[in-house]
């Protein structure tokens, strides 16, 4: 297939909401992750890693982070003339409203659906925390000659997520049904997120759905049409977590702690790209005491950390303990502090002797810049 048969679209601002002590002022997207990536890093080096080299950020607003973060696409080789990446952000008119769901913001990104020229589109929201092999998905969609094919996972259905579908499958992965029962009981078949739709097809599916006044393009698209179009199912089954709250994104972190976690969510033959940092390495004074934790490049470590996530240039003072904590960028915490249980936002100060402990039922959230 060549290189240009694909593009990618992902919803740079999907799910806000559940996530909004981080959200206030960046979006869903930009959201960082573990000691060094975004959220948005996976979902752009699951399209990279398929060979797409064509790509939309739809953003709704608070997209000065992602801009930052993502440049021109430099980090996963989107700086191209012929393609690469484009920020859709929003615009305002007299006769256009902010967007109230996926259709209006497919709607808004009309223009590059229609001038790519891809014969495909691989859509994605940009809160998928998973390393899925996309190339993959998109020769078995070819190969069954599906109108639509919906990636999904078998768990327990994420809880909130307000356009989380629930699939029932007919013969092999022919989706027969999709519903949005959040019953979370037991294990379902439910979508991560990623769509493969021909962009012919897409681009008439909104047509009609704008001319009918219609918001989500799951509920009022896809379940509607599920008798009139072959839609196909892809398993995704390696790890996969879908942000639903303050407890999934500390929950994620820590499960990079679990080696068989790592592997499946780095897998070297898919690479996870980021915007790099040229940085020292981690300084480790003679009192620190490390155990089972991910430090990032950068920091000065002078105290006992365990079971943590430490972002890029955290510095932790002498007679200092942290545990059980994630710690964004630049994260300072000072002399004989001790903090367990906390998710603290970039550039947070924690000063000498200071005591902050969270629980395993009700974390403490420090807000960015903030100075304790």
């Amino acid at each position: 297939m060549r290189a240009t048969a694909v593009s990618g679209l992902v919803f740079a601002n999907a799910n806000d909401k559940l996530l909004k002590k981080l959200t206030e002022n960046r979006s869903m997207a930009s959201v960082p992750f573990g000691s060094r990536y975004r959220l948005i890093d996976f979902s752009l080096s699951n399209l990279v890693n398929a060979g797409i080299t064509n790509v939309g950020l739809i953003t709704t607003g608070n997209y000065r982070s992602l801009m930052d973060h993502v440049s021109n696409g430099i980090y996963w080789d989107l700086d191209r003339k012929n393609g690469g990446l484009h920020i859709l952000a929003p615009y305002m008119a007299s006769d256009i409203r902010r967007f109230r769901g996926t259709v209006d913001a497919l709607n808004a990104a009309t223009d590059f659906i229609e001038r790519c020229e891809s014969d495909y589109i691989v859509l994605c929201a940009g809160d998928i925390l998973a390393n899925v092999d996309v190339s993959d998905v998109i020769n078995t969609h070819i190969e069954s000659q599906a109108d639509i094919t919906l990636v999904y996972h078998k768990g327990m259905l994420p809880v909130n997520r307000a356009d989380a579908m629930v699939f029932t499958f007919g013969e092999s992965t022919n989706i027969k049904n999709i519903s949005f029962d959040y019953s979370n009981e037991s294990e379902q078949y439910y979508g991560i997120g990623i769509t493969v739709i021909a962009r012919e097809l897409l681009s008439k599916l909104v047509r009609d759905a704008v001319e009918k006044d219609l918001e989500s393009f799951n509920r009022d698209i896809l379940a509607k049409k599920v008798n009139e179009l072959k839609i196909m199912g892809y398993e995704h089954k390696e790890f996969i977590t879908l942000m639903n709250g303050t407890d999934t994104y500390y929950n994620a972190h820590m499960a990079l702690l679990d080696s068989n976690v790592r592997k499946e969510l780095f897998n070297p033959e898919r690479p996870i790209y980021t915007k790099t940092r040229d940085d020292m390495p981690t300084r480790y004074g003679v009192e620190a005491d490390v155990k089972n934790s991910l430090i990032g490049n950068g920091c000065v470590i002078d105290g006992v950390v365990k079971n943590s996530i430490l972002a890029r240039g955290v510095k932790v003072g002498k007679g200092a303990v942290v545990e059980n904590c994630i710690l964004m960028q630049e994260t300072r915490v000072g002399t004989d502090a001790k903090i367990s249980n906390v998710i603290a936002d970039k550039n947070v100060t924690i000063g000498e002797d200071m005591v902050i402990k969270g629980t395993t039922e009700k974390r403490v959230f420090i807000n960015k810049n903030e100075i304790i």
